[in-house]
């Protein structure tokens, strides 16, 4: 057994859970086959669509078992074929393209912003009108560097191209609002909605052409039922959790805390991002001299967790997210004042 460690997640998910949801995870203990289970569910779907806004009366909401990485996957299997331009500026958008890459009967066209590079929406308005793909695709919150997308505007370029539009909000459903245009948006159970991890969700319009797939990426199978075992306290906690976002301003939380990480890191690293393109979930810090090695030690002997940059950012950046139930601006206090 692992031994008992408290520690503050600063990382984009998983993250630390609410006392509520860990006190009734284990109240009751679940068969997928049973009524209780279809009502849990139902309830589940009819409240994502409740807080995301988008109209029950034309989309669908599938729960498959897994990360948002697979939500995405499975979303792009089932439903995106064509010519596909994805909007380039980070390793998640890169992934988006590399898995439209693997299927037959797309025709890509990347977009390259360049890493952690705001979008030009002129430049993208142009890029559609020349290429007329049937879909744009796009990571909502880029947590390479912490960039939100402009997701409103992107919409606007794809609804005046006739576009369909593909959304990776995995990393801001529940502290960024997804506009209501988008066609299919991807995202997991936990991250910005602080439950468990175990469901890949997916809200995607119910007049859109399901392609085939393998079993366990078929979107539409997940739709209205469930194909497979899931993790089942997964869902209980996933119940939980939307109590208790429907019983806060979420967003409103979320920016507080970004506001006061900028003000507070930024009085010992630099930011890596102008402030009118990071999101409230994530900020990058540049290292600044010190190593990533040097400062994960230094947290992690506190009991907190930090986030190294990835693949060429790895030695110039660390990230600190200030998702989850446990970080507020004491914490974040603390953790400069460790790194410091």
């Amino acid at each position: 057994m692992l031994p008992v460690r408290r520690q503050v997640l600063f990382n984009p998910g998983p993250v630390n859970l609410d006392d509520t949801i860990k006190e009734h995870l284990f109240n009751v203990e679940l068969c997928h086959r049973e009524p209780a289970f279809d009502a849990l569910t139902a309830r589940i779907r009819a409240r994502l669509l409740g807080v995301t806004g988008f109209p029950t009366d034309r989309f669908e909401v599938s729960l498959l078992h897994g990360s948002g990485t697979l939500a995405v996957d499975a979303a792009l299997a089932s439903l995106v074929r064509g010519r596909v331009l994805v909007v380039n500026n980070g390793l998640y958008c890169q992934r988006l393209l590399a898995t439209l890459g693997g299927f037959d009967g797309v025709e890509l066209v990347d977009h390259d912003v360049g890493l952690g590079r705001p979008v030009d929406v002129d430049r993208l308005a142009t890029a559609v009108r020349v290429a007329r793909p049937a879909w744009v695709a796009m990571v909502h919150h880029e947590t390479t560097t912490g960039l939100l997308n402009p997701l409103p505007e992107v919409a606007g370029v794809c609804e005046a191209a006739g576009a369909g539009l593909f959304v990776d909000a995995v990393s801001s459903l529940g502290a960024h609002p997804v506009d209501a245009r988008a066609d299919v948006v991807c995202f997991n159970s936990s991250k910005c909605l602080e439950s468990l991890p175990g469901i890949a969700g997916v809200l995607w319009r119910s007049d859109l052409r399901l392609h085939r797939s393998i079993p366990v990426l078929d979107v539409g199978a997940y739709a209205h039922g469930m194909a497979s075992t899931p993790n089942v306290q997964a869902f209980v906690a996933l119940d939980l959790a939307l109590d208790l976002l429907e019983r806060e301003d979420r967003p409103a939380r979320y920016e507080r805390l970004a506001r006061h990480l900028w003000a507070v890191g930024g009085q010992r690293f630099d930011l890596l991002l102008d402030e009118r393109h990071r999101s409230h979930v994530l900020t990058s810090f540049r290292l600044g001299g010190r190593t990533m090695d040097e400062l994960f030690t230094r947290a992690y002997e506190r009991g907190m967790v930090i986030y190294p940059g990835q693949a060429q950012l790895r030695d110039e950046i660390f990230r600190v997210a200030n998702m989850g139930a446990v970080i507020d601006e004491a914490v974040i206090d603390e953790l400069f004042d460790v790194l410091g």
